[in-house]
Order: C-alpha cells, then structure tokens, then sequence
C-alpha cells in the first residue's frame, strides 16, 4: 500500500503546485491518482478476501457446477487482453466436466491462474488450459510459455506478498496476494492447488472432486 499512497500524495502535490499549467499535464497527474487509487482498492478487496478466508469467516457454498463452462466465461473476460498481448489460449474441452466446489471462489481461483499466466507470458505466447480426469478427481492445469521458476522460489509463491520478480510485478499491478487466495480457497475446500516447472514455462493446478 506504501507505494499507491506515496504516487498519491506526489501527484496532489504536483497537481496543486502546478494547478495553471496546461490541459494535458493536468488530466495526466489525475489519470495517475485515479489509477493509483483504483489499484490500492483492488489490493484492499484482495486483503480482505483473504483475510475472511484465513480467519474460517467466509461462507462456503458447494455445489456441482460444469466447470468447463465457467473456464470458457474466464477466457472470454480476459479476451481482450489477450489479443493485446498477442497471446493464443488454447482449450479444448468437447464435453462438460461437472465438479463439486464453490462455484464464486473457483472462478477466482481460474481468473488469478489465468491473469499469472497473461502476465508473465514470453517465447512462443501460448496458454494451454487443461482439464483431465483421475481417480475421481478432475485436475485443472494453466500452463503459459516463459521463464521456470526459479526452485528457490517455487516453494514460496502461495506466501502472501511475496514476488519471485519484484520490478517486473510492479509493472502490472501485482500485488503478490493472488496465490494466496488461490492457496486459501483450495484449502477450505479441502483440496490442492500445486505448481510444475517446465522447460519452456511455468504450469499451475488445481483438483476438485468429480463425478461425472
């Protein structure tokens, strides 16, 4: 929160000391503010999402839902920043999978899956989201082309506020708090979430239980 509220404050500053000056400067220091604002707001949501979830405060619904549907409707929201980043997202599920979980919390936990892999995408730009079927479990994988993890870090990714590449987040937005909530949602649902290192990228997952 440190650095929002300091670009905040450096850019009222600014804004009131230079109140005369031309349009555009004037409408570029509010763009910042409002920004900077907006980001502090998701961050604040996040922590407090978070924290209901640490603390067992949150209310968990389950219910069977066809999570190959809710998949399509994350990739179809993130869409537009896809096309963007030239990045190609491969799913292909021909037939419905229905699983047993809290349908809201799951759709987080895809959506921060999938905004991780648009973020830290690189080489070939490609996403490949898989659903596969085992042992009455359906596991759920995200999988983005770019850099490994390095392991010193793999085993530290799910702590709150922790970035493997600090410079590189900051260029996003990221606050280091996504994982976390992934980590705290499987564990209410008593399941589990993991990461693979690949030599050409980087795969998340998640299990829910499934009976088709």
């Amino acid at each position: 929160l440190k650095t929002p509220i300091a670009l905040i404050q450096g850019y009222a500053e600014g804004l009131k000391e230079f109140i005369d000056e031309d349009p555009d400067s004037r409408n570029y220091y509010c763009e910042v503010i409002m920004d900077e604002s907006d980001k502090m707001n998701k961050m604040v949501q996040k922590l407090l999402t978070l924290n209901q979830l640490e603390f067992g405060n949150d209310v968990i619904e389950m219910t069977r839902f066809n999570i190959v549907e809710l998949i399509s409707g994350v990739i179809s929201a993130s869409n537009l920043l896809a096309v963007q980043k030239e990045v190609t997202i491969n799913f292909d599920a021909s037939e419905p999978y229905y699983v047993w979980g809290d349908e809201f919390k799951v759709e987080e936990v895809v959506t921060n899956y999938l905004s991780n892999a648009l973020n830290h995408i690189a080489g070939e730009n490609v996403i490949d989201i898989k659903c596969k079927k085992r042992e009455g479990l359906l596991r759920t994988s995200v999988f983005n082309t770019g850099a490994p993890i390095p392991e010193e870090d793999i085993e530290k990714i799910w702590i709150k506020f922790y970035k493997v590449d600090k410079a590189r987040t900051r260029e996003y937005g990221g606050s280091g708090i996504g994982l976390s909530i992934v980590k705290a949602i499987m564990d209410s649902m008593n399941q589990r979430c993991g990461v693979i290192n690949h030599e050409n990228g980087v795969e998340f997952w998640f299990e829910l239980e499934c009976n088709q």
